[in-house]
């Protein structure tokens, strides 16, 4: 019966590469063995799946098999599926500090889910190696306990042949006799010494085979222990790349944020100085027009003051002055002078109230009024009326009269006038 064409491609199932060695092809056979297994794998194609592991592993483990395989091999990696789509490619998006930081962490979860895969996967392979090891020192501890029972046999055997040799069984023998051994007896003896020698001799080859399987065995845990931790130190070199990748651009951010603040301080300062100079000039210059506007008034202030005072001294040098014109030549009766005229009179009575701002004749202040005798034409603020003007006294309880105006006082006559403005 002819046997079915090969289509698997052993070596994609084994995981391996063409030129790989025997060595890694058993490695890689075991580890997908215990991983594959009917009893591991709840897949529901587990069975078929293991039975094409196996057929994958007595194809490639035969060098004479697996030259006829390669024969096969360049025509089923041309045969290989490759997956095929219809769509246009779309451009890779462009990338975002958020997409780089999700990438990142998801590697070094990915990572990190790959170490721990790989630690699970180590520790099945390291049990089974354990198990062969220990199986291994076992047999190797009971080759060594069954020689040392057989150097023990042929220990006993030369102290007992030696035990007879000695002069000290010579010189007993006449007393104690003992039996002779039979020629079958001896034949025998000799033929279990013959026995227990070879079983001994092949109890250490076994034992020199036994302890090179267990070299080997520690050989392939020891080199499986140094390709998981150099795996293992490698993600954890890619993870530290990451990381410092990941710091360098959290670096990176924390000083262009700290720059973009700076830089937003420093434009708010600048605004703020800005709206103080801003604001001090135009206090400045409020103030400085507040000053013009005060030295203007106060300029303006001082020159009316000025002005009113010139006007008022005018106005009272010319009071004074027609004041004193009319005082030096008045309407008096003929053949009397002023000072005759004034002199005579008592200036008693009641003084009328002559408006005006006019300044005093005697003290020359200047007043909004003045008084005027009745008796002559003297006027006199009310400082010097009071001074001038005779006080009489009367009772208080004394009758009332009616006061006449004194005989010697002259009269003005009616056709006298005299306004001094």
């Amino acid at each position: 019966m002819v046997p079915p064409p090969i289509t698997d491609d052993y070596y994609m199932v084994l995981e391996v590469e063409q030129a790989a060695t025997p060595e890694l092809i058993i490695r890689s056979y075991k580890r997908l063995a215990l991983k594959l297994h009917p009893d591991r794998n709840t897949k529901q194609d587990a069975t078929e799946a293991f039975q094409l592991l196996g057929r994958a592993y007595e194809t490639l483990k035969d060098e004479s098999k697996r030259q006829a395989y390669d024969l096969l091999y360049p025509s089923l990696a041309r045969r290989r599926p490759y997956p095929q789509t219809t769509q246009t490619p779309r451009p890779p998006p462009a990338s975002t500090p958020q997409a780089e930081a999700l990438n990142e962490a998801a590697q070094i979860a990915a990572l990190q889910k790959s170490k721990q895969e790989r630690g699970a996967r180590f520790r099945i392979i390291k049990n089974a190696f354990d198990s062969s090891i220990f199986e291994l020192q076992r047999g190797i501890r009971q080759l060594e306990q069954q020689i040392k029972n057989i150097d023990s046999i042929f220990d006993a055997e030369a102290a007992v042949e030696a035990q007879k040799n000695s002069w000290t069984t010579w010189l007993l023998s006449p007393i104690y006799k003992e039996v002779e051994e039979s020629e079958e007896e001896k034949a025998r003896k000799d033929r279990e010494r013959q026995e227990r020698r070879i079983e001994k001799d092949m109890k250490e080859r076994r034992l020199l085979l036994r302890k090179a399987d267990l070299n080997i065995e520690e050989d392939r845990s020891r080199k499986a222990k140094e390709e998981i931790d150099a795996a293992d130190l490698g993600d954890e070199r890619k993870i530290r790349v990451i990381q410092t990748r990941i710091r360098a651009r959290e670096i990176q951010e924390r000083q262009e944020r700290e720059k973009a603040e700076r830089e937003k301080e420093a434009k708010i300062w600048k605004q703020q100085q800005e709206q103080r100079e801003q604001r001090e000039k135009r206090e400045r210059e409020a103030a400085e027009a507040l000053r013009r506007q005060q030295a203007e008034k106060r300029a303006a202030e001082e020159k009316r003051q000025k002005e009113e005072t010139r006007k008022w001294e005018k106005i009272i040098n010319d009071k004074t002055r027609r004041y004193k014109e009319q005082y030096t030549s008045p309407n008096l009766p003929e053949g009397s002078t002023r000072q005759a005229y004034v002199s005579t009179c008592r200036h008693d009575g009641w003084w009328s109230k002559v408006q005006g701002l006019t300044a005093c004749p005697k003290c020359d202040e200047v007043w909004t009024y003045l008084l005027q005798c009745p008796g002559c034409i003297m006027k006199a603020c009310p400082r010097c009326q009071a001074a001038i003007r005779p006080r009489t006294w009367t009772s208080r309880y004394a009758p009332r009269t009616k006061r006449s105006a004194p005989s010697h006082v002259r009269t003005p006559s009616p056709e006298f006038s005299y306004d001094p403005w």
